[in-house]
């Protein structure tokens, strides 16, 4: 019928160019529709998708303790869909959803290794367990447990000092940086980037101090004092909280601000003096004797 009418050419492309533009067009339609046939995730289905992926991280755990080299991949693979499909950043920081990945990926690489590395399979694994569980207990993460495992590294460092021991504070220390890297990534989640790179600092800082050349007893033992004090804030303590206080006590503000200025400066000296030594030295080998 449409064939019999009489078209002039101009009039017959607008024809084809207008059905070209509606045909382009229903895609776009379509799409907009599902969008809104599909509401976005809210806090509940968060809430869902992070204690599922606790449950996994935690058999997965059990599993590497067994050996169970076949289930542990499977349940990676579980775990890694639950991270692509989740919406986490309701529950916590962009640096957290970060420390959460950066443990999966540990993880993958583990199980990757041609070699069965057994302490690096029950490291990583337990990391990721215990960012899961930060992720889906925020008020009684398992992570809150190595407060007085840390708080005994403390004073060990202390007591080496004590004995003239800078050997014994040094391995003490070693143990408290390996623990401290265990939970990192737990505590990345529930607490704030300044708290996180406050202890970060604090851990290299004294890191340097131990293996120095020559080791000074009275600056270890002073940064020994102010760990004491940070590592009661992180864990929500307060200066002489006993360490087998309910886990539920950990909302609290961190009560080191104080001295926080005061040692960031001290780090901040510290390099403006090596800085102008390293200055002072380099003059002297480019100034022309007279």
């Amino acid at each position: 019928m449409l064939r019999s009418i009489p078209l002039k050419p101009k009039t017959r492309w607008f024809i084809l160019w207008l059905l070209a533009v509606v045909l382009s067009l229903q895609p776009v339609i379509a799409h907009g529709r599902s969008a809104d046939d599909q509401a976005p995730a809210g806090p509940e289905d968060a809430a869902r998708q992070a204690a599922r992926l606790s449950q996994v991280a935690e058999q997965m755990y059990n599993h590497v303790l067994q050996g169970d080299i076949n289930q542990v991949g499977r349940e990676l693979q579980e775990v890694n869909a639950i991270f692509e499909s989740s919406s986490f950043q309701k529950l916590t920081s962009v640096e957290g959803i970060h420390a959460l990945s950066e443990s999966i990926i540990e993880m993958k690489e583990a199980v990757a290794r041609v070699h069965l590395d057994k302490k690096q399979w029950l490291t990583a694994s337990a990391k990721l367990r215990m960012a899961a569980d930060s992720l889906n207990n925020p008020k009684q993460p398992i992570w809150m447990q190595y407060y007085k495992v840390i708080r005994e590294e403390l004073s060990q460092m202390r007591a080496g000092l004590g004995k003239g021991d800078v050997l014994a504070a040094k391995q003490a220390y070693d143990r408290l940086q390996e623990h401290y890297e265990l939970i990192r990534p737990a505590v990345t989640i529930q607490r704030t980037p300044s708290d996180v790179a406050m202890v970060d600092s604090w851990i290299s800082y004294m890191g340097g101090l131990v293996n120095a050349v020559q080791p000074k007893p009275a600056e270890i033992e002073s940064m020994i004092g102010q760990g004491e004090e940070m590592f009661n804030g992180l864990f929500g303590k307060k200066k002489d909280h006993p360490a087998l206080a309910p886990l539920d006590q950990v909302d609290g503000s961190w009560p080191w601000m104080f001295w926080g200025g005061a040692f960031i400066a001290a780090i901040l000296a510290y390099t403006a003096y090596r800085k102008y030594k390293g200055e002072k030295n380099s003059f002297k080998k480019v100034t022309p004797r007279t």
